[in-house]
């Protein structure tokens, strides 16, 4: 793989990571417009796990490089397909049962606002490098 190409990959890692956490506060702003406080606190929370647990990922995926380090590369994939995974889980339980008042519909809307930004931001920035 040349030089180029790798420096590429982490490039659209780190900038779909940062569009998603961008997208924390915007839902945030949205859910308080449309409800109320709880619904922003709550919207807030669901986009930061999803953040949160996608930023472990690239983290994770993108620790090994180099081209005679393929299987590690696959193998830190896998493991961070199932950090996050864990960290969607284990947050969405510890919100559900820690914090009070939640709007579970905020929630999961902030989640599919940032998760949503994962698909757009790579055709996004596709557009504009062209």
């Amino acid at each position: 793989m040349r030089q180029s190409a790798r420096l590429i990959d982490r490039r659209l890692a780190k900038a779909v990571v940062l569009f998603q956490a961008l997208m924390i506060p915007v839902a945030a702003v949205l859910a308080w417009l449309i409800q109320d406080a709880v619904a922003a606190k709550s919207a807030a929370l669901g986009a930061s796990v999803y953040w949160l647990a996608s930023s472990y990922m690239a983290w994770q995926s993108f620790r090994s490089s180099g081209a005679r380090a393929s299987r590690q590369i696959l193998g830190n994939m896998y493991l961070g397909l199932i950090g996050k995974f864990v960290i969607v889980v284990v947050g969405l339980i510890l919100i559900l049962s820690c914090v009070s008042p939640i709007s579970m519909v905020a929630v999961l809307g902030g989640f599919l606002l940032v998760q949503a930004m994962s698909w757009v931001a790579p055709f996004w920035l596709a557009r504009h490098q062209a």
